[in-house]
């Protein structure tokens, strides 16, 4: 064994002091001793102890993972401080890039504040100005419906609903619109096509070559059926019953002619009294122009034309006292007979308004006669601008740059006219005088026309003037003054 050898060693060694010997001997026998004990330990006791050296050895190793981990913590640790070193420089570069983003676009918002308004200033004047451009062409579209009568039919209403459908003005060469088939083709287009279309009508419904007439109507026989040649005391009477029945006490009562009638009422406000006459005009076949059957002495147009519309109108008072007498060709004609019974004033006025639908005929291109009829909304367009600030009424319009600023749809009323009390002025050398061109383009054939004479152009005294006036007027004749179209 390793401690006899170390014995024989020791024994061998002849340098060594002999106390010096036993010590050495006493060691070895001390590890001799403990050599046997280690032979002599146990078999459980080496279990103990190999166990124990197992769970050494893990101790070991977990103590070795306690450090590595404690090394990845601090690495962590230093890792999250560097993002949070580097999140809080972010936000700082982001706080202070805001604080210039905001510096600059409140800049920004400052220096486009006049172009803002400037903008939207010329935004609203081009909406307006293009409404009115729209108005204008939704108007012609209907003006070209009502002269020529083309556009009744399905195709007809989709063109006029087109123009007021579209946000386009479409394309212009100069002044002049140009037809075009893509997408939104705008005003331009419709007006494009209302102006070649035009440039054909014209000359084939007859516009530039119409027939003209100057026509006498009696409403004493021709509309109330009583008669005037050689008329018996009874028949006189019939007719002022007739008068004295369309006598109102106000005719403002009446609502047309409140509204069509200019400035009809008094300064003061009190009642108008008046004489109202009201009837319906014909032109169809085998009926007088007031829609009776044809009889002896009474006038009507023809329907071979298809729109017979009015130049201008007249009035007669036939027997009126007092009216200045017709010179012209007449040798010593002196003045009014103001002092005869029943005078009355020299020159009486009075208005012709029509409240009733205008109805024609569609023109015969083919071989249809097909009857339409038109409500008319007499309406005043506004001025663009309106440069004298002028206050047409009480109600105002104003859009913000005061483009508008009267009433968008004014009904155009009636002036009054001179009646006199011979036909023969009409068919003088001067015949455009005592007529009225008021109704110049509307249909002769209406569904409702109103005759209204008011009591103070008679007389100061209204009363009396009324009376006279039903004492005197053998009869009231309506002139017209026409043009009419043979439309093919």
């Amino acid at each position: 064994s390793a401690a006899g050898q170390c014995l024989v060693r020791a024994f061998t060694d002849e340098s060594l002091h002999p106390r010096q010997l036993e010590s050495k001997a006493a060691e070895l026998e001390a590890q001799a001793q403990a050599m046997i004990d280690d032979v002599s330990v146990s078999q459980s006791d080496k279990k103990q102890v190999l166990e124990f050296q197992r769970l050494f050895e893990e101790m070991t190793a977990t103590g070795y993972q306690i450090n590595r981990s404690l090394t990845q913590l601090q690495r962590t640790n230093e890792q999250v401080a560097r993002l949070l070193a580097e999140a809080n420089h972010i936000l700082s570069e982001r706080e202070t890039f805001r604080q210039r983003a905001a510096a600059v676009i409140q800049g920004h918002r400052t220096n486009d504040l006049l172009y803002r308004d400037l903008r939207n200033e010329s935004l609203s004047q081009y909406k307006s100005l293009f409404d009115l451009a729209q108005t204008y062409t939704y108007c012609a579209a209907k003006a070209y419906d009502y002269e020529t009568g083309l556009l009744g039919s399905t195709e007809g209403s989709s063109f006029v609903d087109n123009i007021v459908g579209t946000y386009s003005l479409g394309d212009f060469s100069g002044n002049n619109p140009i037809e075009t088939g893509r997408g939104d083709a705008g005003l331009a287009s419709s007006l494009a096509n209302l102006r070649d279309e035009w440039s054909v009508v014209e000359g084939r419904l007859g516009f530039n070559n119409p027939d003209r007439n100057g026509t006498v109507f009696s409403l004493r026989q021709e509309l109330f059926r009583i008669r005037t040649d050689e008329p018996t005391a009874d028949d006189n009477t019939l007719w002022k019953q007739v008068l004295q029945q369309h006598v109102m006490s106000n005719v403002l009562n009446d609502p047309d002619v409140a509204r069509s009638c200019l400035n009809i009422t008094k300064t003061n406000g009190s009642a108008v009294p008046g004489i109202v006459i009201e009837f319906g005009t014909n032109i169809e076949q085998g009926l007088n122009f007031f829609g009776w059957p044809i009889a002896s002495g009474d006038h009507f147009y023809s329907q071979s034309t298809f729109s017979t519309k009015i130049f201008s109108s007249g009035l007669i008072f036939k027997g009126y006292v007092g009216m200045d007498p017709y010179a012209i060709g007449t040798p010593g004609a002196g003045g009014p007979k103001s002092s005869a019974a029943n005078a009355l004033s020299a020159t009486p006025y009075a208005y012709l308004i029509p409240t009733g639908a205008d109805v024609m005929r569609a023109p015969p291109l083919g071989d249809t006669n097909v009857i339409r009829s038109w409500t008319v909304r007499d309406q005043a367009l506004p001025l663009p601008k309106n440069l004298g600030a002028t206050a047409f009424s009480a109600l105002q319009v104003f859009t913000p740059q005061g483009t508008l600023n009267e009433q968008l749809w004014i009904t155009r009323k009636h002036q009054a006219f001179r009646a006199v009390d011979d036909q023969a002025y009409f068919y003088s050398s001067m015949p455009s005088e005592f007529t009225n061109s008021r109704l110049i383009s509307r249909s002769a054939w209406n569904t409702r026309w109103k005759i209204v004479i008011p009591a103070y152009s008679l007389l100061n005294n209204e009363q009396v003037g009324l009376d006279r006036f039903i004492q005197s007027v053998s009869d009231i004749k309506l002139f017209l003054r026409t043009y009419s179209n043979s439309g093919n």
